[in-house]
């Protein structure tokens, strides 16, 4: 009997715990399924946080999902009539790269790349932070390691750089380059005698002065063109000059004739006396063949030669033994009428005398410059006196002539050189 009792009790006790285990999972069974139904709740147009792996985060609201590490991303699942929706815009963790994004969402961003921000780009042997040249910073782009930013050496230009980075600017090349420059106007360039010039690097640039050029000038009677406008000589008197010195050789006007030589002898080899011939007659000398009665004291040196002969004749002239007095007057006249100079029919003739002393005349029949005067405008001479200015009142009717004009002579070869030069230039303007 004491058997059975225990016997039911037993089966008592396992019955009740079995019926309130079946109890409990019944209850619990319809929790879950409950729960599921509001979680799982598909609305249309409802969202849902996912991440890469597809997995819904329930628990995250969807209006403010909270961002995640380097490029790492949620993404959403969106209800449709169909259901729930793949997980779109996530983005999960990759291989680290070189593109400034932290891409394994775990290291920081390029934290596998040690060499980006580093100093890159040095050359040896060159001083960084003159001129120029400049380090570059190590970047990364697109996964690769890059040195952006470096300058180095390059050949020196004209800038005001110092291109080389040696510490100089422009060195080597201020005097060594140039570039053609002509500030004429157009259509002139290499006209005539206008040719271009050079500018040299000054100052980091070629705007310094164009050296060298030539630019239009007023025309000289000289056989070029020098205004550039593709004639030569216009306007001048192209017919030639013969040009008789007659010269006083005494010993007191020995300065002179040597300022008068020195003065003369530049403009003997200028394009203005390539149409003049050179004759030369000595007064105050003494002896030869070529004698005038009754003083015997004018010797014709050399008919007409050319300016490149002209200094020998000079010296020719300069050997002739002189005496005390000058017979400027009749010399002037014998030179235009007597003497047997070949003067040119259609050439301009001029006479030159230079003397220290007064008008003088010494022939057997004296004669004046007033005779000169008149002789030398009707056979069309032009006369210039170089007398000192004492002696130029004894000239005046010597010269009388439009052109005709007097100077006073000097020992400064300078003076001389330009008065000389302005005579040609005028004979050859035909003034």
């Amino acid at each position: 009997m004491k058997r059975l009792v225990l016997s039911f009790a037993s089966w008592f006790i396992g019955s009740f715990v079995l019926f309130y285990a079946l109890l409990m999972l019944s209850s619990c069974s319809a929790c879950i399924d409950q729960d599921q139904l509001v979680r799982l709740e598909c609305i249309p147009g409802a969202k849902q946080v996912c991440d890469h792996h597809g997995n819904v985060h329930e628990s995250l609201n969807p209006d403010n999902a909270p961002n995640l590490p380097g490029q790492c991303a949620y993404g959403f699942r969106t209800c449709t009539t169909s259901g729930w929706g793949v997980c779109e815009g996530a983005v999960g963790p990759s291989e680290e790269i070189c593109d400034g994004v932290d891409n394994d969402c775990i290291s920081g961003i390029d934290n596998t790349f040690p060499e980006e921000h580093q100093l890159c780009g040095f050359v040896e042997n060159v001083d960084y932070g003159v001129g120029i040249c400049t380090p570059g910073v190590m970047k990364c782009d697109s996964g690769y390691l890059y040195c952006d930013g470096h300058v180095g050496p390059t050949d020196e230009t004209c800038d005001g750089i110092d291109n080389n980075c040696n510490g100089s600017v422009d060195e080597g090349i201020a005097n060594a380059t140039a570039v053609v420059c002509y500030e004429g106007p157009d259509g002139t360039m290499a006209v005539g005698e206008c040719r271009a010039g050079v500018r040299y690097c000054t100052d980091g640039g070629f705007d310094g002065p164009c050296d060298g050029q030539t630019l239009p000038a007023p025309e000289r009677c000289d056989d070029l063109d020098n205004d550039c406008d593709g004639e030569v000589d216009e306007g001048f008197d192209t017919r030639g000059v013969d040009l008789v010195f007659v010269l006083d050789i005494s010993g007191s006007f020995r300065d002179e004739i040597e300022s008068m030589i020195q003065g003369i002898a530049p403009l003997l080899d200028d394009p203005i006396t390539s149409t003049f011939r050179f004759g030369l007659v000595v007064v105050g000398a003494r002896g030869g063949d070529d004698l005038r009665p009754p003083y015997y004291l004018a010797r014709m040196v050399s008919d007409f030669v050319p300016a490149d002969e002209f200094l020998a004749v000079i010296e020719a002239g300069r050997m002739i033994d002189s005496a005390g007095q000058e017979p400027t007057i009749d010399t002037m006249y014998w030179s235009m009428n007597t003497y047997p100079f070949s003067w040119r029919p259609d050439a301009q003739k001029v006479i030159i005398t230079m003397t220290d002393e007064e008008a003088q005349t010494m022939n057997t029949d004296p004669m004046s410059c007033l005779e000169v005067g008149e002789i030398s405008n009707t056979l069309g001479f032009e006369l210039f006196v170089f007398a000192l200015e004492q002696h130029h009142n004894t000239f005046i009717n010597c010269v009388r002539g439009e052109r005709d004009r007097l100077y006073s002579p000097t020992s400064n070869s300078e003076t001389v050189f330009l008065q000389i030069k302005q005579i040609f230039e005028d004979l050859c303007l035909g003034n």
